[in-house]
């Protein structure tokens, strides 16, 4: 069941079946990888780690893990209530990892031209200390839409320009893990004949 947080633009979902303990191992696996195979960032940036940083070098449901397949096989369940009918989406996914004192600051991923969406799965988001995403939103800029972090829960909006940030992480224990993705319509991705955009490797059919 899906809850509509605005309208027609940002709603939130609870997927129930996925072992977020194992997903947990799995996107700290990821982390481990980029650390020991890329150069860290030179200078300052918003990501707040690795796996976020190198976010276009991969799609995380490229790595075998049975809990990542669960959530590819909701998010193709669900989404489906929320995207546009008659209309072929690809899916790209990554790994947002933060330790105590890290979060990810303002940023949006596209503009309303392309009409696409995006949102984030909550793995590791509770704790003494709860954490929370604020939006802001292009029809409603004067105000700040705070999503309580759960785990579980799935946030999905349309991609129109909007920002939006995590709170600074403030547990010792665990590290906070929510995994981000852009849904993308395939005519954005391919015109006619013509390969259109520079990431093509990283897109998986959602719903085609």
């Amino acid at each position: 069941m899906k809850t509509e947080i605005f309208k027609n633009y940002l709603w939130a979902l609870q997927f129930k079946d996925i072992d977020n303990n194992k997903l947990y191992k799995t996107c700290c696996h990821v982390e481990n990888h980029f650390q020991k195979n890329f150069p860290p960032p030179s200078g300052k940036n918003i990501y707040g780690c690795l796996a976020s940083y190198y976010h276009r070098e991969y799609n995380l449901f490229s790595f075998p893990c049975s809990e990542l397949s669960k959530l590819y096989k909701n998010m193709t369940l669900h989404f489906s209530q929320i995207l546009e009918k008659n209309t072929k989406y690809y899916i790209r996914c990554w790994a947002n990892i933060f330790k105590k004192g890290n979060n990810i600051d303002w940023h949006k991923h596209w503009d309303k031209e392309f009409k696409t969406y995006h949102g984030f799965y909550c793995v590791n988001t509770e704790g003494k200390y709860n954490s929370h995403t604020d939006y802001k939103i292009p029809h409603d800029k004067e105000k700040i839409y705070r999503i309580s972090s759960r785990d579980g829960l799935c946030v999905i909006g349309k991609s129109e320009g909007d920002l939006h940030r995590s709170s600074e992480w403030l547990n010792d224990e665990k590290h906070r893990i929510t995994i981000a993705f852009d849904v993308i319509p395939l005519q954005v991705l391919r015109h006619k004949e013509e390969f259109t955009h520079e990431l093509l490797h990283n897109y998986f059919p959602l719903i085609d």
